[in-house]
């Protein structure tokens, strides 16, 4: 079931841009179908970076409760809920966004990872994309099919300047949302500080081990995401300053009428 709804589509997908495209560039074929999709995602990822914002603007309120509570763990509940409640804002919210994307990005890893094989174009191709003439090609002679990029780096393979170019990417993304001072006395800051860190160099060694066309798909996951944050990111600081100009503006009439 996974396979017929997830991986199938993006597979086929990934041959008709490969097939389509001039130069049959498997990496650029990558790097568009990851583009493409992040794109598509779009309205999932800024709900979810919207909530990952709104959490972390309340984490100093967070670390107020968790130290009201003293410890009382039902108490510590109850207080969170109810600031929750207040501000409009739930600890779940970013979770949704991001169990819709899990299959897809799933899917195009497991993509990633097996279409490498170019037996497996044969097995899974759907006939409109069967009859493509470079994946008929690849088809009759599985041997002329080479999954590089630019003709520079085998994708079939692992490759180590697009693994340490994946933890980077990484690194840069995470980093650009994680608050710049986070409370000190905040175990959950910390280990989310520890993890912008951890997170890069595991995903790095990882990609070592794997063919690099998913360091590939990685790296520009992180760039486009990274492009993504950085433009939502500004909307946010203006819609705070027009709610700001907004607030002055109100009170300056109320004052005026006094």
């Amino acid at each position: 079931m996974f396979n017929t709804l997830f991986v199938y589509p993006l597979f086929n997908l990934l041959a008709l841009i490969y097939a389509l495209l001039p130069g049959h560039d498997f990496g650029l074929a990558v790097i568009i179908l990851t583009i493409a999709l992040r794109l598509a995602m779009w309205p999932l990822i800024k709900k979810q970076l919207h909530s990952q914002r709104a959490m972390q603007a309340l984490a100093p309120e967070v670390s107020k409760v968790r130290a009201k509570a003293k410890g009382d763990k039902q108490k510590e509940s109850q207080l969170l809920m109810e600031l929750y409640k207040e501000r409009g804002v739930s600890p779940f919210a970013s979770l949704a966004p991001l169990l819709v994307q899990l299959p897809i990005l799933f899917a195009l890893f497991v993509v990633l990872r097996d279409v490498v094989k170019a037996g497996e174009i044969a097995r899974v191709a759907y006939e409109p994309i069967r009859q493509l003439g470079p994946i008929q090609a690849i088809i009759k002679d599985a041997a002329s099919f080479h999954p590089s990029l630019l003709g520079l780096i085998d994708l079939s393979k692992p490759n180590i300047f697009l693994a340490v170019l994946t933890g980077a990417t990484q690194y840069a993304q995470t980093k650009q949302i994680t608050p710049k001072h986070p409370d000190a006395a905040d175990a959950s800051a910390k280990a989310a500080s520890a993890m912008t860190i951890v997170f890069p160099v595991l995903t790095a060694g990882i990609a070592l081990t794997l063919p690099s066309a998913l360091a590939l798909f990685w790296t520009v996951t992180s760039l486009v995401a990274i492009w993504q944050q950085r433009l939502i990111l500004r909307q946010d600081v203006v819609e705070l300053e027009e709610a700001g100009d907004a607030k002055a503006g109100t009170a300056k009439t109320g004052t005026a009428k006094k």
